[in-house]
């Protein structure tokens, strides 16, 4: 295997904490890579659960921060106790908190969903975090995580949808080449939020990866990761 970066979209004006948000989307394919290469954990299309996801990307998002202080949670009680998200982080180091929403992109309504956990992560008065000793922190970043099987026509179309029109990566587009073309999408996930959410996602960083480059036996599969500074 080459020796290669993995993201597909890292923009540097922007601020340092999006490259180490893009390196460790680099890290968290780098492990899909080793482990799935090695060990395949499903059969008859079960596909990889979500807890999966965000216990990998949690693992390769603390080893970036490189912060010996830095804690990490899954499953933390939101601002309805009766809600979670589906992991968190605080870095006292960086003054920064990440949370973290992941869904697989399986079926159509799973687009909806993770747009509503989007939503949720933006709730303004999050001084309930306090309760669980997060203080002293000055910056928020909302992270989705997914996944897509290039299956069907609407799956074909979820790289643009999450990137935005003509933003495909080139490596996802070398998927086309022994596999026939991507679908053109006609919404993007930042279109439908702002619309529908009042959600700005328009200057968030997303990266798509297609596995089936490196995994024999994911031939259709893309990995999925946006994150955008609340």
């Amino acid at each position: 295997m080459k020796k290669e970066k993995f993201y597909s979209l890292v923009i540097f004006f922007k601020a340092p904490m999006y490259r180490i948000i893009s390196k460790s989307f680099d890290k968290m394919i780098s492990n899909y890579i080793h482990t799935l290469n090695r060990f395949y954990p499903a059969r008859e299309s079960t596909g990889f659960t979500e807890a999966n996801q965000v216990h990998i990307y949690i693992n390769a998002l603390m080893s970036c921060l490189d912060d010996e202080c830095a804690v990490s949670w899954l499953e933390l009680p939101w601002e309805q106790k009766k809600h979670h998200i589906d992991g968190f982080i605080y870095s006292p180091k960086h003054k920064t908190v990440f949370y973290i929403e992941a869904k697989r992109l399986s079926h159509k309504k799973k687009k909806q969903e993770i747009m509503r956990d989007i939503e949720r992560l933006h709730v303004r008065d999050k001084s309930f975090l306090n309760d669980y000793g997060v203080v002293n922190f000055e910056h928020e970043y909302a992270i989705a995580v997914s996944d897509v099987w290039l299956e069907t026509k609407w799956k074909k179309s979820i790289p643009e949808w999450w990137c935005g029109l003509n933003n495909v990566p080139e490596q996802v587009l070398l998927w086309e080449k022994n596999n026939g073309p991507l679908i053109k999408s006609e919404k993007t996930i930042h279109g439908e939020l702002k619309l529908d959410r009042n959600i700005d996602w328009s200057e968030s960083s997303s990266y798509v990866y297609w596995l089936g480059e490196n995994v024999s036996d994911a031939n259709n599969y893309c990995l999925l990761l946006a994150a955008s500074k609340i």
